[in-house]
C-alpha cells in the first residue's frame, strides 16, 4: 500500500437534534474533509499522514487521539496555542442540506505559515498528497501554505489530488474561482462536479480536458430524489499516452441517514482504488461510488467501513466492482 500526505483543518462537530437555534444539547465528533479522507484510505490499509494544527490542551489531545484511532500519523501536527475550530450542524430537515454555523476564524490552523513543516520529511515516501479548496479558503496564512505544499509535492514527483470543496460561508464564488483557476493547472487529479466546472473554471468537461493538463478528472453529480433517498452518477476521465479514456457509473439510487462526509469516503475510496489497480477506472469510479452511498448510512464525519463493506454493499445497489 502507499503512503498518503494531506493538510487541512480538522473541528469539533456539534450536532443538533433540531433547529440550531432550539437545541439544549448537542452530540460530539471530530470532522474534518482531509482527516475524513485519510481516515478512509488508512482503514483500506495505506499509511497516512496529516498535517494541520491543534490546540496545546485537552481538546488537541483528545483530536490527536481521535486521528489515531484510525492509524493515521500525527507526527507532524503544529501543537500551540488554544483554539480549536468548531462547527454547528443540524440535518436542515426534509429534502434540505445540513444547516453549518462555523466558528473557526481564528483557530490555530488559521496561523500556520510556510515554515511550519519540514518538506523533506513531510512527503518522505510518499506517493500522493490530497488536499481541497477549504484550505485555501481559511486564511492568507494557509492559502499561501497550501500552495507551497502542492509544489514541494510536485518539485519531489509526488502526484497531487484537489477537491474543489467549495464552502459558500467560507468565501465567494469570484474569489474561490481566482484561486482555484491558479490551483488546477498543478494537480494531477481533479475531483469535482460539473458545476465546479462552470462555476469556477467557466468551462465544462470537454474544455476542460483540452485546456488543463490533469491525468486524471472525476465528476461526480448528485440529485436529492426525497427526504432521505439521493442519486448519483459519475464520469471520469484519465489521460493515457495522448489519449483519453472515460468510465462512467450510470446513476444509481440510496438511501440517506447522514448528509456529511460522503464526498470525503468517495475521495478516500476512489484513490485508494488508483494506487492499488491504477489500470482500471472503471473499477476505481464503481468502488467510489459504492462507498458514497454506502458513507450516507453511517453517523458522523468519518467513514468507518471496511473493504469487505463496501463490496457488498456494492453488490446490494447493483454496482460492479
Amino acid at each position: 500500500m502507499s503512503r498518503v500526505v494531506s493538510f487541512g483543518e480538522i473541528m469539533l462537530r456539534l450536532s443538533a437534534k433540531t433547529e440550531i437555534a432550539r437545541c439544549r444539547s448537542f452530540d460530539v465528533c471530530y470532522g474534518g474533509t482531509e482527516a475524513n479522507v485519510l481516515a478512509c484510505l488508512s482503514g483500506l490499509g495505506h499509511e497516512t499522514c496529516y498535517l494541520t494544527a491543534l490546540p496545546d490542551n485537552e481538546l488537541g489531545d483528545a483530536v490527536k487521539a481521535h486521528l489515531c484511532s484510525f492509524g493515521i500519523d500525527c507526527s507532524q501536527i503544529v501543537t500551540g496555542g488554544s483554539i480549536l475550530g468548531t462547527y454547528f450542524v443540524s440535518d436542515g430537515g426534509g429534502s434540505r442540506g445540513a444547516n453549518v454555523i462555523y466558528n473557526r476564524a481564528h483557530s490555530e490552523f488559521t496561523k500556520l505559515d510556510e515554515d511550519a513543516f519540514d518538506y523533506d520529511a513531510v512527503f518522505a515516501g510518499a506517493e500522493l498528497f490530497h488536499i481541497s479548496g477549504i484550505s485555501f479558503a481559511l486564511s492568507e496564512s494557509s492559502r499561501s501554505l497550501a500552495f507551497r505544499l502542492v509544489r514541494e509535492a510536485r518539485a519531489r514527483g509526488v502526484a497531487v489530488s484537489f477537491d474543489f470543496n467549495y464552502r459558500a460561508k467560507l468565501w465567494s464564488i469570484e474569489e474561490a474561482g481566482r484561486v482555484f483557476r491558479e490551483v488546477v493547472p498543478l494537480v494531477d487529479i481533479v475531483l469535482a462536479s460539473p458545476l465546479d466546472l462552470s462555476a469556477f473554471l467557466q468551462t465544462d468537461e470537454e474544455a476542460f480536458l483540452k485546456n488543463y493538463p490533469c491525468a486524471l478528472l472525476v465528476l461526480r453529480s448528485r440529485i436529492v430524489e426525497s427526504t432521505a433517498r439521493h442519486s448519483v452518477g459519475v464520469r471520469a476521465f484519465e489521460r493515457i499516452s495522448g489519449k483519453t479514456n472515460a468510465a462512467v457509473c450510470d446513476r444509481i439510487f440510496f438511501p440517506v441517514r447522514e448528509k456529511i462526509g460522503g464526498g470525503d469516503a468517495f475521495d478516500g475510496a476512489f484513490l485508494h482504488r488508483c494506487l492499488q489497480n491504477p489500470s482500471d477506472l472503471k473499477g476505481a469510479v464503481n468502488y467510489a461510488v459504492a462507498a458514497f452511498a454506502l458513507k450516507h448510512t453511517i453517523a458522523g464525519d468519518t467513514f468507518t467501513g471496511t473493504e469487505e463493506d463496501i463490496i457488498a454493499y456494492a453488490k446490494e445497489l447493483g454496482v460492479n466492482l
